[in-house]
């Protein structure tokens, strides 16, 4: 079944009564996502002739549709407070469990911080990511020189950067940091090694100091949670491609953050994926609002 795409969320609940109006689409679930990615990701996977996926979109923004967590909060709310049943959102944990903040009714959120860091922490996507991509051989030097895995060095590599983001959203939600993790000084592309001295150097001049008493605080509330609770899936993304690009675990320039982010959603197993704490919500929201589904 196509997405389907509503001019505004004024309308959104006649809209929806209106396409359950064909028999067809009787018992039609409403699947909210928060983008391109996760749209792509869940297409092939939702009950086909019995869900379908909604954006909404805006005419003064030239009909741009509303994506991100932001919107498909505000249009589960705006369900909530409806009479139409059998709508589910998916969002990302992001931080939002760490800071204890409210969830609306009918949202199910990634077991880790995003959709990405789901995929990546399943040791079987891991493993087919390196199948596809990565040198054997350079993979076995670095892990030997490294002793530990590529998983592992990746998610130690990543933390730092979660870390600094954590306290940006504490102390400076409006401050624009600009993917330090691609700045080259910070992670040498021909050592695939993270210089920590420079990172807090960029970091301090763009207002975040570490060292502070607060930020140490901030910093304390973290240090015994799951770094994949953490890290940013994108941000893993983007260091695991210069990885593959410069020498590190594979020499090819083609191994660009798009092409594996196209190659993890397709990557992970029916039954590693259903095992999920996110699909197991889904299953357990489907048993309350019958007849509705969103996967089988």
């Amino acid at each position: 079944m196509k997405p389907l795409y509503i001019p505004d969320t004024k309308g959104l609940d006649a809209a929806l009564i209106m396409f359950r109006a064909s028999p067809e689409n009787k018992n039609c679930s409403f699947l909210f996502i928060e983008g391109d990615s996760d749209e792509k990701f869940w297409h092939s996977r939702i009950e086909e002739k019995k869900c379908c996926i909604v954006f909404l979109g805006s005419f003064s923004e030239n009909n741009k549709r509303q994506t991100g967590k932001t919107a498909v909060i505000k249009n589960i709310r705006t369900l909530n407070n409806s009479k139409i049943n059998g709508f589910l959102g998916i969002i990302d944990n992001d931080f939002d469990g760490l800071m204890c903040l409210p969830r609306e009714n009918n949202t199910c959120v990634t077991d880790t911080h995003d959709l990405e860091t789901l995929l990546l922490r399943s040791p079987v996507v891991f493993k087919k990511i390196l199948a596809e991509f990565g040198d054997n051989q350079l993979i076995a030097h670095f892990e030997k020189k490294a002793q530990k895995s590529i998983q592992d060095y990746l998610i130690e590599l990543a933390l730092p950067f979660a870390q600094i983001e954590w306290l940006k959203q504490q102390l400076q939600p409006g401050l624009e940091l600009k993917d330090l993790h691609k700045n080259n000084t910070v992670i040498s592309p021909d050592t695939w090694l993270l210089d920590s001295k420079k990172l807090h150097e960029v970091v301090t001049s763009k207002r975040i100091d570490i060292n502070l008493s607060l930020s140490q605080q901030w910093l304390k509330k973290i240090e015994n949670i799951d770094p994949w609770m953490l890290c940013n899936g994108h941000s893993m993304i983007d260091i695991l491609s210069i990885g593959f690009q410069h020498g590190i675990l594979g020499n090819n320039k083609k191994v660009i953050t798009e092409t594996i982010a196209s190659y993890i959603r397709g990557a992970i197993d029916k039954d590693d994926l259903y095992q999920t704490e996110l699909c197991q919500s889904i299953f357990n929201w489907q048993k309350f609002h019958p007849p509705y589904q969103i996967i089988i």
